[in-house]
């Protein structure tokens, strides 16, 4: 029996191996790390097929797949293989295949269901069970197993090495042993699990199958040749077969855009504890649990989803928001292949840009999705699977400006050859690497963010070493533009300025473009020049013409406001002086200030009053202690002692006086502190 399972479990392999399969027909891989798969073919009458997916991407498949049945059918149950362990799964058939049983162990696992053995002629009864004899043969004792089967004669043991085939009348048990069969030769690799499509109609139907899963993301390069106001953009998309299906004659789209994908665990079965409820004995009825109601139909066939009706165009409105139709249109221009440039070769009476464009036409149409931009490929792609490829989706001219970028961030003294891009191109340019050829030659690599139409960046690509370069702080400078008091406050308002000085001396004799990139502050304002070429969200930028031979000094100069706040009380004699010398303090201000100064100086004049007057309280307190050390130490009545006594005495009359004293300097203080805050109280002078 064992080899009966390991010949079956091997054909349902190589079954499964030669299922009917849907090819892939049309990619849409976007720059998130998803890709929209699609699947089509033709059907006729009812049809299934079965795909094979990795273990990984299952959540992905149940999370987006589409199913449509195009021309009048109907879409059937989508079934696959479940994640639970084949150890549980098995558990669940009638007869258990899970501890690889030998042939008795599976016999006496079905005893009473009806079975045909053939040895030299059928045999046909109910099994009883197998049990274990033995026999003399020779000087050993060999064991071996019956089969104990109830025929029509009667009882009927037969040796089962005498048996050549076994046969199970039971259908229903058959069935179970081949699920349980197909169970097994799907666990033989764990990685992968199948998806089964079930199609319902008659006469031959498109079909098609779309979902998404996760790819490589697409990147881009470009080759830009230099010219001095114009230069040609060669683009390049690259893009990875990474799946297991080859790709052949598919229609391929290529989506600039950043869709929110995420993944989510619904191929795990999940399971619910429930409580275990004891009835009590004499009681019969269960717990009664209500739920709402369910749509009840009473077609007890398979269930079926409407597909959309009528012809594969149909499909293409729906799927646009996708990435691309059904069946696709291939575009007007021919696709050459995939050329590569492995060396330019510009010197044969073209320049760069002529030879780039002459070498290599963009395979591609690129459109507008509003949150997207797609580039769709004019003609079908081939690509094998675990195999890369490089698609020219942009070749065409763009205005350029050369200028020299001086930024002391990236060196202190020597400005990058660079340009001004703007994508005259009519479509979206994804980030990517840039190599620039200036006059032929391979000038240095560039980096470039996302390019809408029209709209301008700046890349650089080398050192510029034909030119001296240095940033100096010439200082800051501090301006007092007003004081005034405000809700009993001393404000000051300053005006600090900056200025920072950058050099430029040419070396190499040729004019220059400089373009300054200077940090700025948000909280400081612009004054010299009054206003910037070019605004970033950190950074000012100057042109600057610098000539030949010449060594040229530009200034930037900036300001800010400030409000700097003092209490009035806390204001010393030197400060006021110097505030009174930048003659923006008003003589209210000053009358205010001495005034509030006037009233502090009286509080702290009873405050050290106070502080004085517990210091000698202190110092009493001491001295009497120590009197009363002493008079311990004497006899009592004694000269020495009576005067000891009159001492301390004298001390308490002190100690009384120094009580009533403190307690009218705390009155006092209340009342002066209560005066000062009633004078602060809303204080605004100007």
């Amino acid at each position: 029996m064992t080899r009966y399972l390991l010949v079956l479990v091997a054909l349902l392999s190589a079954a499964a191996l030669f299922a009917q399969d849907l090819p892939v027909t049309g990619v849409t891989l976007f720059s998130s790390g998803v890709g929209f798969m699609e699947r089509s073919g033709k059907v006729k009458d009812n049809a299934t097929f079965q795909l094979s997916f990795k273990t990984e991407d299952i959540n992905d498949l149940l999370k987006s797949m589409i199913v449509l049945d195009l021309d009048g059918g109907k879409v059937g149950a989508v079934t696959y293989g479940a994640k639970d362990p084949i150890s549980k799964t098995l558990q669940s058939f009638a007869v258990n295949l899970n501890d690889n049983p030998s042939m008795g162990t599976l016999l006496n696992r079905v005893r009473g269901v009806e079975i045909t053995v053939r040895t030299d002629r059928d045999i046909t009864g109910k099994i009883l069970g197998v049990e274990t004899k033995q026999k003399a043969a020779g000087d050993k004792v060999v064991t071996f197993e019956v089969l104990n089967l109830l025929t029509d004669a009667g009882l009927r043991s037969v040796p089962m090495d005498d048996i050549s085939t076994y046969s199970l009348k039971d259908q229903k048990l058959n069935k179970e042993l081949q699920d349980a069969l197909v169970v097994m030769a799907g666990g033989l690799d764990n990685q992968r699990k199948p998806v089964t499509l079930n199609f319902i109609g008659t006469g031959e139907r498109n079909v098609m199958v779309g979902y998404i899963t996760k790819t490589p993301v697409w990147k881009t390069s470009y080759r830009l040749a230099a010219g001095e106001n114009n230069s040609f953009l060669q683009g390049w998309a690259i893009v990875e077969n990474t799946g297991d299906a080859d790709w052949d004659k598919v229609q391929l789209q290529l989506i600039a855009g950043r869709p929110i994908s995420f993944a989510q665990d619904l191929y795990t079965p999940l399971y619910i504890q429930r409580p275990l409820v004891q009835s009590k004995l004499y009681a019969s009825l269960r717990p009664v649990s209500y739920e709402s109601a369910l749509t009840v139909n009473d077609d007890s066939s398979i269930p079926v989803l409407s597909s959309i009706q009528g012809p594969i165009s149909s499909f293409q409105a729906y799927n646009t928001n996708i990435g691309r139709g059904l069946a696709g249109d291939k575009g007007d221009k021919g696709y050459p292949g995939y050329p590569y440039l492995s060396k330019p070769s510009f010197d044969q009476g073209m320049t760069a840009g002529e030879a780039l464009n002459s070498s290599v036409k963009s395979a591609a149409t690129a459109s507008d999705l509003g949150q997207a931009f797609s580039y769709k490929i004019n003609e079908l792609v081939t690509l094998p699977r675990q195999q890369s490829a490089m698609l020219p989706i942009v070749t065409s001219p763009v205005t350029t400006s050369k200028v020299s970028i001086f930024n002391p961030a990236v060196h202190a003294t020597i400005p990058l050859y660079g340009m001004k891009v703007t994508n005259t191109t009519g479509v979206n340019l994804m980030g990517g690497p840039i190599t620039v050829f200036d006059n032929g030659v391979y000038a240095g690599d560039a980096t470039m963010e996302d390019l809408a139409p029209k709209e301008d960046r700046l890349i650089s690509y080398a050192m510029d070493l034909g030119i001296e370069s240095k940033m100096e702080n010439s200082g800051n400078s501090d301006q007092v533009l007003a004081i005034k008091i405000s809700g009993g406050a001393f404000i000051v308002q300053h005006k600090n300025q900056r200025t920072t000085t950058y050099t430029f001396r040419v070396k190499d004799g040729k004019d220059r473009k400089v373009m300054v990139e200077h940090t700025f502050a948000s909280d400081w304002k612009l004054i010299e020049p009054k206003k910037a070429d070019e605004t970033t969200d950190a950074l000012y930028r100057f042109n600057i013409a610098v000539k030949a031979d010449e060594t040229k000094k530009f200034d930037v100069v900036e300001e800010n406001i400030t409000w700097q706040s003092m209490g009035l009380t806390s204001i010393n004699a030197d400060t006021l002086v110097y505030y009174g010398s930048t003659k923006k303090m008003s003589d209210k201000v000053r009358a205010a200030v001495i005034k509030a100064q006037d009233m502090q100086a009286a509080i702290n004049t009873i405050n050290t009053q106070i502080s004085d007057n517990d210091r000698q309280r202190n110092d009493i307190v001491n001295e009497q202690t120590r009197l009363r050390q002493n008079m311990t130490a004497v006899t009592n009545g004694s000269d020495l002692y009576k005067r000891y006594m009159t001492k301390l005495n004298d001390q308490e009359t002190k100690l009384e006086d120094l009580r009533d004293k403190q307690e009218a300097l705390r009155i006092q203080l209340l009342a002066k502190q209560q005066e000062l805050t009633a004078y602060l109280h809303d204080l605004s002078v100007e």
